[in-house]
C-alpha cells in the first residue's frame, strides 16, 4: 500500500522551503520515487485525491513518475486530475508527461 503519510510528509517539506533552495529538488526527487513503486496504488492515490495543493505539488513531477511507470493508465489518470482540478494548470506538466513515454 502507498504510504500516503510519506507523501504527505514530503509536500509538507516542499512547503516549506523556498522555491530557490538548492534541496528542493532532493525533496521533489524523493516524492517521485515514492509515487514511482507502483503504478496501481499511485493511481488509486491520485483519483482519490481531493486536496488542490497535493495534487499541485505533484504535477511537478509528474514527468518523471511517467518516466519510471511508463503507463498508459498513469497518463488517463492525469487527464481525469486535470478534469477534477480545472483551476491548476496541469495540462503543460501532462504533456511533458506523456512526451517522456514516446521518446
Amino acid at each position: 500500500m502507498i504510504d500516503e503519510e510519506k507523501i504527505l510528509s514530503i509536500i509538507h517539506k516542499i512547503d516549506s522551503l523556498h522555491i530557490e533552495d538548492p534541496t528542493i529538488s532532493l525533496w521533489w526527487n524523493k516524492l517521485a520515487q515514492v509515487l514511482s513503486e507502483n503504478t496501481k496504488e499511485t493511481i488509486n492515490f491520485l483519483d482519490s485525491c481531493n486536496d488542490e495543493n497535493v495534487v499541485n505539488n505533484i504535477s511537478a513531477v509528474f514527468d518523471d513518475i511517467s518516466a519510471n511507470l511508463q503507463s498508459q493508465e498513469f497518463i488517463k489518470c492525469l487527464d481525469r486530475l486535470e478534469n477534477k482540478f480545472p483551476n491548476l494548470l496541469l495540462h503543460p506538466m501532462i504533456e511533458v508527461a506523456i512526451d517522456v513515454i514516446f521518446d
